[in-house]
């Protein structure tokens, strides 16, 4: 289950902005959530960032009055970290705490397509590609995996082969673009890990995926 807080001291007197804290921790609230971007965007246009220290933990000084969403940067861009919540702060308050629980060590990379049953990458994506580049140039320490996963028409052999030869695509794909060799592998699984169901035209749809996920 995700779980969500914010617990806000009110001082006394009126400020004009209120210091939060952010702690981000893994969902088993093992594992602090390192050196991760976080930015807090207001209704009103506000947006502030920091950046969580080795316990995960982030400050912010944020303008009171106003309702936040928050967002944390990983390697295919940012994401909603606080899954649809938001956190009202008064006009009244002094400081805050704010606990998010989340783990970004896998992704899935929506937006890139293939024609059927075929390995080359259509146009469409190449934005997602591009996003995935900028995040692996941004956290240049990281090895990462990409897979390839399909649903289950055609055949073991089939889609065994065809999910590598789609996984090899996206890993080539990001090498010509400058990420080094021995910073990704590239795995098909073919319709071994399903998302959904494959008896349902949807479920095949969510099972037809390319992933990448942090190793290191």
């Amino acid at each position: 289950m995700i779980k969500f807080f914010l617990f806000l001291v009110i001082c006394a007197s009126a400020a004009f902005s209120a210091d939060l804290t952010v702690i981000a921790m893994d969902y088993k609230q093992q594992y602090p959530q390192r050196h991760k971007t976080i930015i807090l965007r207001g209704k009103k246009g506000t947006a502030f960032d920091a950046t969580t220290n080795a316990s995960g933990i982030a400050r912010l000084s944020v303008a009171n009055g106003d309702t936040y969403t928050i967002w944390c940067d990983g390697i295919t861009g940012e994401f909603d970290c606080g899954f649809g919540n938001s956190w009202p702060v008064p006009h009244d308050a002094g400081s805050g705490e704010i606990h998010i629980y989340y783990d970004d060590d896998r992704f899935d990379l929506k937006g890139v397509n293939f024609n059927t049953g075929k390995a080359e990458l259509l146009p469409s994506s190449f934005k997602i590609l591009e996003t995935t580049v900028k995040g692996l140039q941004k956290y240049d320490s990281v090895r990462v995996e990409i897979s390839g996963h399909t649903d289950n028409q055609g055949g073991l052999e089939y889609n065994d082969k065809l999910s590598q030869a789609r996984a090899d695509a996206v890993r080539s794909y990001l090498i010509k673009k400058g990420i080094a060799e021995n910073r990704i592998t590239a795995v098909g699984y073919g319709y071994s890990r399903p998302r959904a169901d494959n008896k349902t035209e949807s479920g095949r749809a969510q099972n037809r995926r390319i992933e990448i996920s942090i190793i290191q």
